[in-house]
Order: structure tokens, then C-alpha cells, then sequence
């Protein structure tokens, strides 16, 4: 799964990564967790990034509290879920910029973070589902997103049994099919695989990402993703 993920870069790097519009302010988050606010870009208007809340919540839904999780689509149970599937079939995909992502071993029983980053490129981005959710009592309008999973590779199975899952992301070149309204379900869903092994990397990092908040602060600080032995 993903919950837990890092948009570190500044606004210039992003522009040129993605030739998007940003929206204003912009403020990079290296502690990202459910119900913040994500940078994505849509199949519906690919020329502007816009912040969204991690953690989808779907239109038919009473109020914009989940009770069961949310943050991560299965891709192999995806186009029959009833939370998913309207969104694919509707091409409600999205790309969910990020540099990277936190896991936990647990291995010991004790919670230890990794921070993964891919080697070919600084930002880079997930697979992506998203909706608008509208309250019947206030109009208040609430965009949210998820991230796609598969199976897990080597480099996240290291730190987790081999079985787990781990966010899909897209080669530079699979980006624009993502979005497409063109796009068969089968050819969309046969993107989301495991990355590359030999493009990724981990390493281990303070034990103090694993808390979002610290005395009712955000906690969100760019040591969070150094690795532990640089600190």
C-alpha cells in the first residue's frame, strides 16, 4: 500500500517536470498523509496541477468521513470495484505527483520508515483515481484522490514480506496514456506494474516521520527525508 508520501521539489522544478499551471500557494510536504491536500493532474484538465485530498472519497458517499480505507485501489480488482470501477469507466484518472514514498518494516515489531525514490528521475508520479464529492446539505465540494497498487517488487519486499503491495508508478512515457480518454480499461489497467527494480532505491530514515503531528502541528520538515546515517 501507500500512505505515506514526499512532494519535496519547488515550483519551478515542478513546472518543468510537468508544464503545468500551479496553483497558488504551493508549498512542499515532506511528510504527506490521508485527508492532505495532493498536487494531481487530470485526464479532464491535463494543463493544470491541482490540490486534492489523499484519500478518495466517492460521490455517492454520506459525508466525507470513510468508514473503511481508501487511500489505495487494488489495479487487479479495480474495473469491478463498486468505489473504483465508475471512475475508470468514466476516465476519472489522475496523475498524483510525488519524489518518493515511505514503507515501514515491522519485521522486528518495532515501526521502521524507508523512504523509495526511482533513479531515473527526481518527481515522478502514481496512478491515480479521483472524485468530486458534494454535500446535499452545504454544496460544499470535496475533491479527493487515490493511488493506485500492484504487487510489490523486490525493493519494496525487502522491507516488507514479498506479498505486499506497493504504489504503481509510471514510466515518463506511460503518463500521457494514463490520461487518455482514448484508452481501453484493459490497455489502462495493464500499466499498473511493479517498477523496475534496477530504477529504484531505499534507504532508511528517522524514526520521526512516523508521526503526522506533533503537538497538533503538521509534521513536515525536510529532515524527515534525509537518510539516518546523513543525520
Amino acid at each position: 500500500m501507500c500512505a505515506r508520501y514526499t512532494l519535496t521539489k519547488k515550483e519551478k522544478e515542478l513546472m518543468q517536470a510537468y508544464q503545468v499551471k500551479l496553483p497558488s500557494p504551493f508549498e512542499p510536504n515532506f511528510n504527506l498523509a490521508p485527508t492532505q491536500e495532493g498536487l494531481v493532474i487530470t485526464a479532464d484538465q491535463p494543463d493544470i496541477a491541482q490540490k486534492m485530498h489523499f484519500g478518495l472519497v466517492p460521490y455517492w458517499a454520506e459525508s466525507i468521513k470513510m468508514d473503511f480505507s481508501t487511500l489505495n485501489a487494488r489495479s487487479e480488482s479495480a474495473t469491478t470495484a463498486k468505489t473504483w470501477a465508475p471512475l475508470i469507466k468514466h476516465h476519472k484518472t489522475c496523475l498524483v505527483l510525488a519524489d518518493g514514498f515511505y514503507e515501514w518494516d515491522r519485521k522486528s515489531g518495532k515501526p521502521v520508515p524507508y523512504r523509495f525514490v526511482i533513479n531515473d528521475r527526481e518527481l515522478f508520479a502514481f496512478a491515480g483515481l479521483w472524485s468530486e464529492w458534494k454535500s446535499k446539505m452545504t454544496n460544499e465540494v470535496y475533491r479527493s484522490f487515490t493511488i493506485m497498487t500492484t504487487v510489490a517488487n523486490d525493493t519494496v519486499g525487502k522491507v516488507h514480506d514479498p506479498k505486499f503491495r506497493m504504489p504503481v508508478i509510471l514510466d515518463k512515457n506511460e503518463e500521457a496514456l494514463w490520461l487518455s480518454k482514448d484508452i481501453s480499461r484493459a490497455d489502462l489497467m495493464s500499466l499498473c506494474n511493479p517498477y523496475p527494480d534496477d530504477l529504484m532505491n531505499s534507504f532508511q530514515v528517522s524514526a520521526a516521520v512516523n508521526s503526522t503531528v506533533i503537538n497538533k502541528v503538521h509534521n513536515n520538515h525536510p529532515d524527515l527525508v534525509l537518510p539516518l546515517n546523513s543525520l
